[in-house]
């Protein structure tokens, strides 16, 4: 699961989509409650208008106000109540007198009774209009309260400017908030299509952008790796040594770096990342024999102790290449691996090695893997001064230096893959050079010049 989302793309995906579906939420929960609001205040602003009109177009609505509770309805009257009644939403309807007093309701048992506690009432007696979305709890209310939260408007009525009661209706929250929620479906539905939307345009427009970046990287790594291979080439042309050296070394270290990484010690260092970089190194273990002069690394025969020092330096030479390319750098690179790789990887295990008699875990890993798949290379290739050895005398002199020049886990890896190796270095083999000059292979492995 790490791995997956470590994916640049799934990032974005998962984190573009959170932001959209935020946006969306936070966007349509506030034209949600603007809807609602809307909508409430819509009927606060339209009822009064339409309770006014209807009782100026009703004689007897001002004579009822003005009867005692309880008086019979006139028919006008009747007629005023029942178009309050088709409104949509409606279901409660009562009028009050100027005395606190409810002159009609389809509740017969509130008519005549007086509730002088009514705040309400009394802010609409003096001529405002009163509105609150509420759960009805007041003592008035008995019988409307299985109805939940309700809109409850007192409405003033007024003739010739002067207030004479109060008309309270009820709206339902069913029938109220149907509405609203219609609405409220409506707009979530645009906003989560607009969000779809914006969301599809953005994931492509980064997809487009990604595919473009992949392909450039892929150039750029593919440049990299042709450099690297040339910078390489460059050492090894001057060397009677040549052939698939570099291509055999790297599929060596290849192997040798996937088993290690079973291995508990090595497995938190040796990530895909790691081994990507020091597979990529690889051909850069002999960049350092740029600086040896041509006699000595040309030369068909043996090295005299001289001439042999100086091609121990061939990997302080490669280091030091390498460190000038790392300063013009602005950020880390795979250099510092090849640094320790090109500078180490003739080090032995015992400390017997060279340039600095390194011993055991002061060696970096990357150049004891690399000792090793350098070696093996070595014994296998012919040389001008000595003929290739068979796989299997290779595993012999390998096993004899565990512990020795080789790392014993960097061994005991070699020996679970080894017929990887030998088929690597058939199906890799160079071609035997002219007039092979014997040579001991002990001799090879002791002068640590199996590079």
């Amino acid at each position: 699961m790490r791995k997956r989302f470590d994916n640049i793309l799934i990032r974005y995906t998962l984190i573009s989509f959170a932001v959209v579906l935020g946006f969306s939420l936070s966007l349509g929960i506030l034209v949600s409650r603007q809807i609602t609001d809307h909508i409430i205040q819509s009927h606060i602003r339209i009822f009064p208008l339409v309770v006014n009109a209807i009782a100026r177009n009703n004689p007897s609505v001002k004579q009822f106000f003005l009867a005692p509770p309880g008086t019979t309805v006139p028919e006008d009257v009747q007629r005023f109540l029942d178009e309050l009644h088709r409104l949509e939403t409606v279901f409660r309807v009562k009028l009050w007198g100027a005395d606190a007093v409810v002159h009609w309701s389809d509740n017969a048992e509130l008519i005549g009774r007086k509730f002088d506690d009514n705040n309400h009432y009394r802010s609409a007696l003096l001529g405002e209009v009163v509105a609150e979305v509420e759960i009805l709890n007041k003592e008035e209310n008995l019988s409307e309260q299985g109805h939940g939260s309700v809109l409850e408007i007192y409405i003033p009525v007024e003739f010739g400017g002067e207030p004479l009661g109060v008309v309270e209706l009820y709206e339902s929250d069913h029938a109220l908030f149907r509405q609203i929620g219609h609405s409220v479906g409506t707009t979530w539905w645009l906003i989560g299509a607009a969000g779809a939307t914006l969301y599809a345009l953005l994931f492509l427009t980064y997809y487009r952008a990604h595919v473009r970046q992949k392909w450039a990287n892929a150039e750029l790594l593919e440049t990299q790796n042709v450099t690297i291979s040339a910078l390489a080439h460059q050492a090894e042309i001057r060397d009677l040594e040549t052939g698939l050296h570099l291509d055999r070394t790297s599929r060596y270290v290849q192997i040798l770096a996937a088993e290690l990484r079973g291995c508990t010690d090595f497995k938190a260092l040796l990530t895909p990342g790691y081994i990507s970089a020091l597979v990529k190194s690889t051909p850069l273990h002999d960049i350092g024999k740029v600086g040896i002069p041509d006699h000595i690394l040309r030369k068909p025969g043996s090295l005299s102790p001289e001439e042999f020092g100086e091609i121990q330096k061939h990997c302080e030479n490669g280091a030091a290449i390498l460190r000038r390319a790392e300063k013009k750098l602005s950020s880390r690179s795979f250099l510092s691996l090849a640094i320790d790789l090109v500078l180490y990887h003739h080090e032995k295990w015992d400390g017997t090695g060279y340039p600095h008699g390194l011993k055991e875990e002061q060696i970096p890993l990357a150049a004891r893997i690399m000792a090793l798949a350098d070696v093996y290379d070595a014994l296998r290739s012919p040389r001008y001064y000595k003929a290739a050895l068979s796989h299997a005398r290779c595993l012999e002199i390998i096993r004899q230096e565990r512990g020795v020049h080789f790392d014993p886990r960097v061994v005991d890896a070699f020996l679970a893959r080894h017929d990887e190796f030998r088929q690597v270095s058939e199906e890799w083999a160079d071609t035997l050079p002219k007039r092979p000059v014997p040579r001991e292979s002990s001799r090879l492995l002791a002068s640590g010049s199996a590079a």
